[in-house]
């Protein structure tokens, strides 16, 4: 007797909904609430409340940084009952919706424009992301003991009958989803599998123009905070990196240089500009990376983010951006909800989600674990894709930034972000001095390296010397800072002169710091206005030594390429050891 003439059709039709309400399960992966509820709360020193789970609420990690944490009960395994369900009509179903094309038909009025991304495109593919999460993982497994066998290569072929079906489904997946993978692995788990004892290492992304800026990284981490990660510095094809490049940077040991498209197929991608960055972090071959943009310096050995505590915790460490344009680019809060059916406990508190800033993130450096967040990294190569990033991504974010903190949450992988916002580190003074405020002549000697002359008494009723020859005393003014999780700095962005982007502009003084929430930006000239008096911090002298050295390096850089044109040959001030150098005490002239 077959069994199915044994039973009733009651229990059938019983049997029907429950495979209905499973492929409901792993179809939506998420429950009805957005925001997660299960978790105590503890407010930063910064005033910014974040959710704590009940087990680690007494770890300094949950005040130090912002822990990407989700409800549980979001997180959906990929069971038997899925698999079952595949069998089904509904499943099949299921299946075609996951995996059909993301481009809307062709019609009158887009006949000739074949590539247009469908609406709900970024809404399907959390979906899609979601469940190849739960795939992956279920099916990681029968992978493993394949590879054991030495038999790898043939996951796809003749699987056994109870999980041939979520086999078949992982395939369709991949295909859909990750073919620039597949045109060099024949499943993601062989790329995953070349992790394997990769190490830790830095990777740069570097074209011909910004190697001026490199070669000084390069330079500084080998001589100045001596660094000893192996290096590897990505281009896309021979024009964008010359050989004379590429042998400057390779004369130092561990360092490679590394033409993408001779690994991986571009003519799927079309990499350029801030695309490149997740790319290079996916075929490098280490486990471990920092990710650092060529005009990044640090301040002591990068190695030291290996040891933080957010990165020990869940394998990544983001960095905040500057508070910038609040209100700007649309309603982020809308966006975001129409494509993630459940958050983790860190969107909502957001300057990004409640428009008080339009960048959230700087991707001037980020440490990922590649081994733990392998799945989340093929996500925000995903949202980097040609057609995503050109018709979303990068229409509703500044460039790759967002890309890494958003993709996570898309496919559901815990994330830390390092408390503390973007700061400024430089001078205490106005703007751009050489630049404007000043007559022609205290241009010309504040160039030659000549103190300004005080002229402004103090202020008795704030207590503080407000201007010093047109020069406002009230900022900071320099360069992009960044912090450690002790709030001390760790690395700063954009260069090491005044303003990268104006002629003739001097290198920086590196005499102090402040942070973003102690200050409103004056963006157009790099500054941070402080709120309260006492905000204005001096760099400690054992890092203006450091910066003082960076600054030589990059001098010497500049003398070897003697292209004035190009990278210009400029005078470095003084290092004078003062006290009170963030107030004035030496200020003008020591870096």
């Amino acid at each position: 007797m077959q069994i199915g003439s044994a039973i009733p059709s009651s229990l059938r039709r019983a049997q029907a909904l429950r495979i209905i309400a499973i492929l409901a399960v792993f179809f939506v992966l998420a429950s009805v609430s957005r925001y997660h509820g299960s978790f105590d709360f503890s407010i930063d020193e910064d005033g910014q409340v974040q959710s704590v789970p009940h087990e680690g609420a007494e770890h300094d990690i949950y005040y130090t940084h912002h822990i990407a944490t989700f409800d549980p009960k979001d997180i959906k395994p990929w069971t038997k009952g899925d698999t079952a369900a595949l069998r089904t009509p509904e499943g099949q179903r299921v299946v075609q919706y996951l995996t059909e094309s993301p481009f809307q038909p062709p019609s009158a009025e887009n006949e000739n424009k074949n590539w247009i991304l469908k609406d709900n495109h970024f809404l399907t593919l959390t979906k899609r992301l979601r469940v190849f999460r739960a795939l992956w993982h279920a099916m990681k497994a029968y992978y493993d003991q394949l590879s054991q066998e030495g038999q790898q290569d043939q996951f796809y072929n003749a699987p056994p009958s109870e999980i041939a079906p979520a086999i078949e489904f992982l395939q369709k997946l991949e295909q859909a989803t990750f073919p620039w993978v597949l045109s060099r692995h024949k499943t993601t788990f062989d790329l995953f599998q070349t992790y394997k004892d990769g190490g830790r290492g830095i990777v740069m992304c570097v074209g011909n123009y910004h190697a001026k800026f490199a070669r000084t990284a390069i330079k500084v981490l080998r001589e100045v905070v001596n660094s000893t990660l192996p290096v590897e510095i990505y281009y896309t094809g021979h024009y964008d990196l010359t050989p004379e490049n590429r042998a400057w940077f390779e004369k130092y040991e561990n360092v490679r240089t590394i033409d993408i498209t001779t690994v991986i197929d571009n003519e799927l991608i079309r990499l350029g500009g801030w695309a490149i960055k997740p790319f290079a972090l996916l075929i490098s071959k280490f486990s471990e990376v920092i990710l650092m943009d060529s005009d990044a310096y640090f301040l002591e050995p990068p190695e030291v983010l290996f040891e933080d505590g957010g990165y020990k915790e869940v394998g990544t460490v983001f960095f905040y951006d500057r508070t910038l344009f609040p209100g700007a680019g649309g309603d982020k809060k809308v966006w975001m909800e129409s494509f993630l059916p459940s958050m983790s406990n860190h969107p909502s508190k957001t300057r990004w989600f409640n428009r008080q800033g339009d960048h959230e993130m700087e991707s001037g450096v980020v440490v990922l674990d590649k081994t733990r967040h392998f799945l989340g990294l093929l996500a925000i190569c995903k949202i980097n894709d040609l057609h995503e990033r050109d018709q979303v991504t990068y229409r509703k974010t500044w460039g790759d930034k967002e890309s890494f903190w958003i993709a996570l949450e898309m496919i559901q992988e815990r994330y830390s972000f390092i408390r503390y916002r973007g700061g400024v580190i430089g001078n205490v003074g106005d703007a751009i001095p050489y630049k404007k405020v000043l007559p022609q002549e205290e241009i010309d000697r504040y160039l030659q390296g000549e103190s300004l002359t005080v002229t402004n008494p103090i202020d008795p009723q704030t207590n503080q010397q407000t201007r010093r020859d047109g020069v406002n005393m009230d900022r900071v003014c320099g360069n992009q800072l960044h912090f450690n999780y002790r709030g001390q700095p760790l690395w700063w962005n954009s260069g090491v002169v005044r303003d990268k982007f104006t002629s003739k502009s001097p290198y920086l003084k590196y005499t102090a710091y402040m942070k973003d929430e102690d200050g409103a930006w004056d963006f157009g000239d790099s500054c941070i206005v402080q709120k309260n008096p006492g905000a204005i911090m001096e760099v400690e002298w054992s890092q203006r030594q450091i910066a003082f050295k960076v600054i030589q390096a990059d001098r010497e850089v500049a003398l070897e390429y003697n292209q004035p044109d190009f990278k210009e040959i400029l005078e470095i001030p003084k290092l004078i050891k003062s006290e009170g150098a963030k107030g004035g005490n030496g200020n003008s002239e020591a870096v």
